[in-house]
């Protein structure tokens, strides 16, 4: 199956959350045990920035896998798209199989989605996030 394309847009200090589920054609969830996902931009300012589900430091961002289901998810918290300073990137969404696709032939990887994410700045450009004593 081909990679869609998917552009999207992030508010700048705001929390951000992408969220899809992978699934065969006839529309039932991939089980993506053991699997592993990747996300790749390319700003404008030529910044290459990573994002894993591998990561376990979740004061930046959140990448995770709901195996049985299909779901992968990104969070990035507000302290990070408020220090994001650039106005788009290119990327690509990928996933990696622990089952090797041929011997020697490594392992089964696919690139799910990709497109242009554009960065939404804020009027007020708050060094600071909101914070309520509730």
């Amino acid at each position: 199956m081909a990679a869609s394309k998917y552009d999207f847009s992030i508010e700048q200090g705001s929390s951000f959350k992408l969220s899809l589920v992978y699934k065969d054609d006839n529309g039932n969830p991939i089980d993506l045990t053991n699997w592993c996902a990747r996300l790749t931009w390319k700003t404008n300012t030529n910044l290459t920035q990573t994002f894993s589900t591998e990561n376990i430091d979740y004061s930046v961002y959140k990448f995770s896998i709901e195996p049985l289901i299909g779901k992968i998810t990104l969070m990035i918290p507000a302290s990070t798209t408020n220090s994001f300073t650039f106005n788009a990137a290119k990327y690509d969404l990928e996933l990696q199989s622990d089952d090797n696709l041929y011997i020697g032939g490594g392992k089964y990887i696919i690139r799910l989605i990709y497109g242009t994410i554009n960065i939404v700045k804020r009027f007020s450009q708050s060094s600071s996030l909101l914070e309520c004593d509730t």
